[in-house]
């Protein structure tokens, strides 16, 4: 028998063993079972504990199925088969048969019945993962909206400073355009003042009044 399934079927063992009620719980909160036997006593329990510590027994078939789990128990001396049911690692029913075959038709039954329970707990663990998927990608949609926006804030400040930049830079032009025209203006009156001077000296006969 493997060391895992020794250890498991005997922390399911040891869990029933210690609180009875506990066992008792597990058969009344759980789906029943088909009766392909006559479900097992606290005794059996303490039968199939006392066999597992003495090592007489060994592991034929084991399936899980969601929270549940089916094994198939062999006596190594006789013919003796056992089935023990799990509900979450806990021992929830032992059936005991005198010979292989019958054993072997009521794991095939439990087994296949833990499937159909299971269906639930494969749907919520499905639901689940879809889930933390979808909140994952909510969580990175977010954080690349969250960035876009940064972006956009960043653009429409840069914009705007553009804006008031050409405005003032409108206005300044307009400032300098008004200076030159004054300049501009000057400029000629002084060249037509000059150009006067200028005609005034070099005229022979013009004199300055007395």
């Amino acid at each position: 028998m493997s060391l895992v399934l020794r250890r498991t079927v005997l922390t399911f063992v040891a869990a029933a063993s210690v609180a009875g009620a506990g066992f008792v719980h597990a058969q009344a909160s759980a789906p029943q079972a088909p009766a392909v036997s006559t479900a097992a006593s606290g005794g059996t329990v303490a039968e199939l504990q006392q066999l597992l510590a003495q090592k007489r027994l060994t592991e034929l078939r084991t399936t899980y199925n969601g929270d549940y789990g089916t094994s198939l128990l062999l006596v190594n001396e006789d013919t003796t088969a056992y089935v023990a049911l799990s509900y979450r690692k806990e021992l929830w029913r032992v059936y005991k048969f005198a010979s292989v075959a019958p054993a072997e038709g009521a794991y095939d039954t439990l087994a296949s019945q833990t499937r159909t329970w299971a269906e639930d707990d494969l749907r919520r663990a499905v639901t689940a993962g879809q889930k933390a998927q979808l909140e994952r990608e909510a969580q990175a949609a977010q954080q690349r909206a969250a960035s876009l926006s940064q972006e956009v804030r960043i653009m429409q400040v840069q914009r705007q400073k553009m804006l008031t930049e050409q405005q003032t830079m409108r206005q300044e032009t307009k400032a300098l355009d008004i200076e030159r025209r004054a300049y501009q203006t000057q400029v000629e009156s002084l060249q037509q003042q000059i150009r006067l001077l200028e005609k005034q000296l070099n005229d022979p006969h013009w004199s300055p009044a007395p």
